[in-house]
């Protein structure tokens, strides 16, 4: 009991403290934006911080270095894009550090990326479609390539990324490049047979989050099915409700209603009778008297 107690009191004596997070996104070497998480960590529990007020820099905390003043919301999590005005700051040098500030207080979080891409090349060769992705990061005014870099290569969905090949992610050689075989060649696309190819790097310690784009003509031609709009469906519009659930919110809202109107016809009734009694029994009384 006295070492529970202990453990309790050494709990209890831990301040919260305050965890601060940044995310880059670069999406089709475009538009890049950061993600920041500010929890509160309370032992071994973190909990988001919500309506906490950060100004996040670049390079450094001047100003004319500002990119964005955010407010987290319930999640914990804030949103900021990189403005132009900063675009040659983010030319000047291929590493920058991204400096997260609360108020007038020191640096609570700094990340550091490199400047980096992702290219997309196809090919096919008797008949086998090939995806090749290289992922290149700036060093002294040149791309070059970067090995070991764990990414996801396939098809977009609506849900995220369906793998091209067996494997859910693979990593980059030594040339920066893996190439994935398409497996998966029988999805379907648009009315031109496109579909979209996509890599993505997630949570890379030098690069960030990476994600690029190629739209290619390996689907299947599909086209939109408007013939079930036309039929009596539960999905349709309401003008082609189907004949059974018409019928039965009818029947709900006569039979309802029908109670309603009998309901009010025999209360008036009920009054009726009350005032003829009434009157006959004065009558009655007349008569006896």
């Amino acid at each position: 009991m006295l070492f529970n107690n202990r453990l309790v009191a050494q709990e209890d004596s831990v301040k919260p403290e305050n965890v601060v997070k940044l995310h880059y996104f670069n999406t089709d070497d475009n538009m890049q934006y950061l993600i920041l998480e500010s929890m509160v960590k309370n032992g071994r529990i973190l909990t988001p911080h919500k309506d906490m007020t950060y100004a996040i820099y670049l390079d450094s905390a001047d100003q004319k270095n500002l990119i964005s003043n955010v407010k987290t919301d319930e999640e914990g999590k804030a949103k900021a894009f990189i403005p132009p005005a900063l675009k040659n700051a983010w030319e000047a040098s291929p590493k920058h550090t991204f400096i997260v500030k609360a108020g007038d207080e020191d640096v609570i979080s700094d990340y550091t990326i490199n400047e980096a891409k992702i290219t997309i090349d196809t090919s096919t060769v008797d008949g086998v479609k090939n995806i090749t992705a290289t992922v290149m990061k700036m060093e002294n005014n040149a791309w070059v390539p970067v090995s070991d870099v764990e990414m996801r290569v396939g098809i977009k969905r609506m849900v995220g990324i369906l793998s091209a090949g067996d494997e859910a992610t693979y990593t980059t050689d030594s040339t920066g490049s893996v190439t994935v075989e398409l497996k998966k060649d029988s999805m379907p696309g648009d009315l031109k047979g496109n579909i979209v190819l996509a890599v993505k790097v997630d949570d890379n310690d030098e690069l960030g989050n990476l994600r690029m784009e190629k739209i290619v003509p390996w689907g299947k031609i599909t086209k939109p099915d408007t013939t079930f709009f036309e039929e009596r469906t539960l999905w349709t519009t309401r003008f082609r409700t189907p004949y059974w659930l018409l019928l039965t919110v009818y029947s709900i809202t006569i039979g309802i209603w029908g109670t309603l109107i009998y309901l009010v016809f025999r209360l008036i009734k009920i009054g009726k009778l009350g005032k003829q009694f009434a009157i006959e029994s004065g009558s009655d009384d007349l008569d006896k008297k």
